[in-house]
């Protein structure tokens, strides 16, 4: 089968896509779903990239953060031999392409690479290096936003006219552009924020700053020329990125520091987690900010804001993005998100025929393998396990949009189209904003078509619990423990919540107690898949009746393996039902996902955590694609 691909060759990581008559997926590269942007120059002249360069020990052959030095005159000094960036960038197109055709037994029709937005002509002239380095035939170069912007809109659609943001915060850089969905596409409106050096990076430093203060400046003691002491740093560092990882869903971690005299734990919480990233993310907001207002066009005309980036998973950021006041859509793979819209342009020039020049032959989209490490498909997971403590994640609001579909088309140019710039154009050039050319490429938007909801994964329906789950109540023993009762002859009782179980549904009784207490389904063997329901825009939806009283909190949650999971309030969707009232909830699966849900590997499809005094009963609980835009959909985080 033809297949086409969208490249991400991003400042920390690698991500590639596919597309074919199947529409686009990301392709699992190693053991994750991107690689890391790293490179090792060998002595004898091989270039290694992803975990092959990551399994050699020579830090002195080893490099990250080249893409940045994209432009600039200076060359890398490796190992005593000059190297460009465009060189490095090459042989890890070249490898990932060299991977994909072993793997499908054919090289890719077409390829298309994505490059940042807020790059000038100088630099974009350089990335063009890359392609022609590394011996892969090159379709068109889209712009990140763009790519962003391409798959959302395919996934979930916007009428023409409608404007949007793009947030971008990756690993090591951000980027805010505001784009338009044009009669012929999507259109870059106004001047690109990008800030190179504000990402992930920073706020895992801001984890390793927390540490050291309250080990009394021990890390910064550390010598990394020093072999014990480097490390014991290359430990921290993977430490703090883990514990700012893990915070996007509990509310507080402990840092493992192994020190070279003994090791020390050290709890970190969200709250400080929050205090000590809050500059980052204001600088990148105000970014935002700033980029709205040279597009010309109010805060309030934006139709939604996109979350983009690994780190956009964080809540904070997408409170702090939610703050101005719009819809905000989170991807639930944030660092796959720039190749899938590649991949849809890639897809949508294979479909349209030649572009610019004859379409080059499949069979010339890649060249002899440098050095790469085995690519392989991440393994499936069973899970069996007591579902965590719900926690609090605050996510971003619900993207609430119509569904009708535009395309990407004078925001990329095809390579064979790309101005060139002369040799000494000064780098400065980069601020001139983006290069749109007169004879860019123009992709036609296809019919719009609204599909209608189905249920993908039934919870409890028809009065019944669909097959492998099982249910379960969980509260706070007298010794501060988590216990947990199983619902066995349609009971399951804690000193806080007692659950019954009937044709009518599930009956859920909080005490009235401060303490909390939850009830949920759990699989019983493999792992449910959701991945279909986020990715087409689903929601969860149940039937919610309330027979008295009042909640503290009310939570719905999903988990895909404690403690990864996201957690939405809808307190305030629960207390405005009326005594011996119901109502339909519908919450948008993106919901779940922004606040670090994993839809492809779910143990715990339904989650109810609360505080307080209510009598409430649950029914029809299931997930359904094609849902998340219904007109009653909650927002994210405002239930």
């Amino acid at each position: 089968m033809r297949y086409s691909i969208g490249v991400d060759l991003g400042t920390s990581t690698v991500a590639v896509a596919i597309g074919d008559e199947r529409g686009t997926r990301a392709v699992a590269l190693s053991e994750g779903d991107v690689l890391p942007s790293v490179v090792y120059c060998a002595a004898d002249g091989t270039i290694l990239t992803g975990a092959a360069a990551l399994a050699e020990r020579d830090p002195a052959r080893t490099v990250t953060g080249f893409k940045r030095r994209i432009g600039d005159p200076t060359p890398l000094v490796v190992g005593g031999t000059s190297r460009s960036p465009e060189e490095l960038m090459a042989a890890q197109l070249r490898d990932v392409v060299a991977a994909l055709t072993e793997s499908r037994g054919e090289a890719p029709a077409a390829v298309v690479l994505s490059a940042p937005a807020a790059w000038g002509p100088y630099r974009r002239e350089r990335f063009d290096r890359v392609a022609e380095l590394s011996g892969v035939a090159v379709r068109a170069v889209v712009t990140e936003p763009v790519a962003t912007a391409t798959h959302v809109v395919s996934e979930r659609g916007l009428g023409t006219g409608a404007l949007l943001a793009v947030f971008d915060l990756g690993g090591s850089t951000f980027e805010a552009t505001v784009l338009r969905v044009g009669p012929e596409g999507i259109e870059t409106l106004g001047s690109p924020e990008g800030i190179e050096h504000l990402g992930g990076d920073d706020l895992d430093d801001a984890v390793r700053g927390l540490v050291d203060r309250r080990l009394g400046g021990l890390l910064s003691a550390l010598d990394p020329a020093v072999e014990g002491d480097a490390a014991a740093l290359a430990a921290v560092d993977a430490a703090c990125t883990e514990a700012k990882e893990l915070l996007s869903s509990r509310r507080e971690t402990v840092v493992v520091v192994p020190l070279p005299d003994g090791e020390r734990r050290v709890t970190i919480t969200r709250d400080e987690f929050d205090e000590a990233i809050r500059p980052t993310v204001e600088l990148a907001v105000a970014a935002l900010r700033r980029s709205v207002a040279s597009a010309g066009v109010d805060e309030d005309a934006l139709a939604t804001i996109i979350l983009s980036g690994g780190s956009a998973r964080i809540p904070l950021v997408a409170a702090q993005v939610a703050a101005i006041g719009r819809p905000v859509h989170a991807t639930h793979r944030p660092t796959t998100t720039v190749a899938l819209g590649a991949a849809e342009v890639a897809r949508r020039l294979l479909e349209s025929g030649p572009v610019g020049s004859p379409e080059p032959d499949p069979r010339d989209a890649t060249a002899p393998l440098a050095g790469r490490g085995g690519a392989r498909r991440r393994p499936g997971r069973r899970t069996v396990a007591l579902a965590g403590v719900a926690v609090v994640a605050l996510a971003a609001a619900a993207l609430t949009i119509p569904p009708l579909l535009g395309q990407a088309a004078n925001s990329f140019t095809t390579a064979e189209q790309t101005p060139a710039q002369p040799a000494d154009q000064d780098q400065d050039q980069d601020q001139d904003g983006q290069d749109q050319g007169e004879d860019a490429t123009v992709i036609e938007p296809e019919p719009a078509v609204v599909p209608e909801p189905t249920v993908v994964a039934p919870v409890f329906t028809d009065g019944a619990t669909a097959e492998g789950l099982g249910w379960f109540v969980q509260s706070a023993g007298v010794t501060g423990d988590w216990e947990v009762s199983t619902l066995d002859d349609g009971t399951a009782a804690r000193d806080q919540l007692t659950l019954t179980e009937s044709a009518d549904g599930l009956h859920a009784q909080w005490s009235g107690a401060a303490d909390p207490a939850q009830f949920y389904a759990q699989a019983s063997g493999e792992t449910l898949d959701l991945a279909p329901v986020a990715e087409n825009d689903g929601a969860l939806v149940l039937d919610v009746t309330v027979a008295s009283g009042t909640a503290g909190t009310f939570q719905l949650a999903a988990h895909c393996g404690y403690p990864c999971g996201g957690t939405v309030d809808v307190t305030d969707a629960v207390n405005a039902i009326p005594d011996g009232g119901t109502r339909r909830l519908v919450v948008p699966a993106s919901c779940f996902t922004a606040a670090g849900l994993d839809p492809s590997r779910v143990d715990t499809p339904f989650l109810a955590f609360g505080t307080g005094d209510l009598d409430v009963s649950v029914d029809d609980v299931r997930w359904e694609d094609n849902t998340g835009a219904d007109p009653d959909a909650l927002p994210c985080g405002e239930g």
